[in-house]
C-alpha cells in the first residue's frame, strides 16, 4: 500500500549525505540497468542540484538531477535548466510532487534573470519522460504537430553536442551512444496497448526507435509564464520568493 504524503527538497549537490547518495543510486538501480554506482555518483557529481523525495517514513522515494548552462545563440544569451537522472519509485507512480518541486526549482532560476531565455533541455530515453513536455508546456520540440522552429532547433543543436560532444547526432536529434549509458529494465520500457494510441507516444517512437538500448532523444521547451500549463504556469508567473535556487530548502 502506497503511504500517505511526499515530501520534496531542492538540495545542492555539494550538500548531499553519502548515504542518502547509495540510496539515490538504489532507487535507480531498481528502474533502470547498465549504470554502476561509479558512473552514477560521476553524473552527480557535474550536477548543480538534486530534487529529492521522501515518503512518510524519511525514505528517499523520488528524485531528478539538474544543472543550469549557459551558452549564446546568434549572440542571444540563453540559459537552460538541464534534467538528468529521474525516476519515483513505481510504488509512487501518480504522485505530482516531483512536479511541483521541479516547478519551484526553475522558478527561482527564472527570476534570478528574468530578462534572459530560460529553456528546459530534456533528454528522454523512456514515453513517460517525454510526455512531461505535453503536461507542461504548450509550446516544446520537436513535437508532432510543427517543425522545430530554427533558433529552438540551434539552441538545441547547441546544448546537446555541448553536452554530448561525442554522441550527439544532429541529423537524428538523438544521443547515441557506443554502449549503453542506462537504460530502462524491460519491464519498464514496454508501452502499454492504450498508451500507444497516443500521438505523442507514436511521434516519441518515431523519432527514438531504440530507447530501450538507452538512445536518448533531446527535447527543448521554454520556461517562460506563457509557455507553461496547469499549475506550472501558475507557479511560474507568481511573485518571487527570494531565496537561492539550489539550496535545502522545504
Amino acid at each position: 500500500m502506497r503511504e500517505p504524503g511526499i515530501q520534496s527538497r531542492t538540495v545542492s549537490v555539494t550538500e548531499i549525505a553519502p548515504a542518502d547518495v547509495r540510496s539515490l543510486y538504489e532507487v535507480f538501480a531498481r528502474h533502470y540497468d547498465c549504470v554502476s554506482l561509479e558512473q552514477f555518483q560521476l553524473d552527480l557529481s557535474e550536477k548543480d542540484c538534486v530534487l529529492v523525495l521522501r515518503g512518510a517514513n524519511g525514505a528517499i522515494c523520488g528524485f531528478s538531477t539538474q544543472k543550469v548552462f549557459r551558452v549564446s545563440v546568434g549572440g542571444t544569451p540563453v540559459r537552460a535548466v538541464f534534467s538528468g537522472d529521474t525516476i519515483v519509485d513505481r510504488a509512487y507512480w501518480g504522485e505530482q510532487e516531483l512536479g511541483r518541486c521541479w516547478c519551484r526549482y526553475v522558478n527561482s532560476v527564472y527570476w534570478e534573470e528574468p530578462d534572459v531565455p530560460l529553456y528546459w533541455f530534456l533528454i528522454s530515453k523512456g514515453y513517460r519522460t517525454y510526455l512531461y513536455l505535453p503536461l507542461f508546456f504548450e509550446a516544446f520540440y520537436p513535437n508532432c504537430e510543427a517543425p522545430t522552429p530554427a533558433f529552438e532547433q540551434r539552441l538545441l543543436d547547441t546544448l546537446a553536442a555541448a553536452k554530448f560532444p561525442d554522441h550527439y547526432c544532429q541529423e537524428t536529434g538523438l544521443i547515441e551512444f557506443p554502449w549503453s549509458h542506462g537504460q530502462l529494465k524491460p519491464h519498464l520500457a514496454e508501452i502499454p496497448a492504450r498508451r500507444l494510441r497516443n500521438p505523442h507516444v507514436q511521434f516519441f517512437l518515431k523519432r527514438n526507435p531504440a530507447y530501450a538500448i538507452g538512445q536518448e532523444l533531446a527535447c527543448l521547451a521554454e520556461i517562460s509564464p506563457l509557455n507553461m500549463k496547469l499549475f506550472a504556469g501558475r507557479i511560474l508567473g507568481q511573485a518571487h520568493a527570494a531565496q537561492p535556487s539550489c539550496q535545502e530548502a522545504d
